[in-house]
């Protein structure tokens, strides 16, 4: 039998430190959102971020800098509302905020503007590096930044597991701020590729992303994967949908790739996500003290204001 591997512990610096920020900051938003107004959400999810962030600087110590990658209107869910996809392929995301109420979809909106400063302040009045571009999410701009710096050694803190998919890349390792450790592929036999092979077959209920094929066995997903004859039978099959429309298995699969696989996303898509990195890299950046407070005392983060100094290695 063989002996699962245990997670690496981290090494006590880093080339590059890659916060998934939009990742903690809605999760503080879903945990919080029944008792708060919306400028306390904002400035709890603020500190939050600040403070974990800063957590895993002094842990990792990053000796080419920091990067923030923010989530914006996603491509994912224009693409699965035309006619270009597969007309089996469900709204991306679509099961998202379906159970709030008026009210608190309101304070969702709210929320989003006030983390838009979080994000402009950031961007423009410290030197972190932060990854944005109009319909990509933050996961495309990860991605993007991992190929672009391959065999760097970079730390993603995320507790999206997504993102495991991105330790294809020579240097990648994963720290979710939810454990505290390094996020490993146990049930995958350590291989990205493998992992994200499985996930275009079975879906993302998550995500509301459609499985390829329903109710497939993990070891005829593991043959497929290691047999190409077995891979190439597997998605000659077809199936029945709720609809009635017969599915092509390779045909899903394929769709799933590209809302899935960090690797397989459009063609323009792509160009957008390495313009996105590229710019931002070789952007100016400049701290100012001054917006930093100003932001510190309208959301009312008086402990980081008060331990500013402990923040002003990171933000420079």
């Amino acid at each position: 039998m063989a002996t699962k591997l245990k997670p690496k512990l981290p090494t006590l610096s880093c080339d590059w430190l890659v916060y998934d920020i939009s990742n903690m900051l809605f999760r503080t938003f879903f945990v919080a959102r029944n008792g708060e107004d919306d400028i306390t959400l904002a400035g709890m999810a603020s500190h939050s971020g600040l403070m974990t962030l800063n957590k895993y600087y002094k842990q990792f110590k990053p000796k080419k800098g920091v990067v923030m990658a923010f989530d914006r209107s996603s491509w994912r869910k224009e693409y699965t509302a035309s006619d270009d996809c597969h007309p089996a392929t469900k709204p991306y995301k679509g099961n998202r905020r379906k159970d709030m109420s008026p009210a608190q979809a309101i304070k969702f909106e709210k929320f989003i503007a006030h983390l838009r400063e979080f994000e402009q302040l950031i961007t423009e009045h410290t030197g972190i590096i932060t990854l944005a571009g109009d319909t990509l999410e933050a996961d495309d701009c990860i991605a993007g930044f991992c190929q672009i710096n391959e065999g760097d050694e970079t730390i993603i803190i995320s507790a999206d597991t997504d993102l495991l998919q991105l330790k294809r890349y020579d240097g990648v390792r994963v720290i979710s701020p939810a454990t505290d450790k390094e996020s490993m592929l146990d049930d995958f036999n350590q291989d990205p590729l493998y992992y994200v092979f499985q996930k275009c077959l079975r879906g993302d209920p998550t995500d509301n992303i459609q499985s390829a094929y329903p109710r497939l066995r993990t070891a005829r997903i593991e043959k497929a994967y290691n047999d190409p004859f077995e891979r190439v039978q597997l998605f000659k099959e077809t199936w029945t949908d709720e609809k009635g429309q017969t599915i092509i298995v390779e045909d899903m699969f394929k769709e799933n790739q590209k809302l899935i696989d960090l690797e397989k996303q459009p063609k323009d898509i792509k160009i957008a996500i390495l313009s996105t990195v590229d710019e931002a890299m070789t952007r100016e950046r400049k701290f100012s003290m001054f917006h930093l407070m100003r932001f510190c005392g309208k959301y009312e983060l008086k402990k980081i204001m008060d331990g500013i100094d402990q923040f002003i290695p990171m933000l420079k």
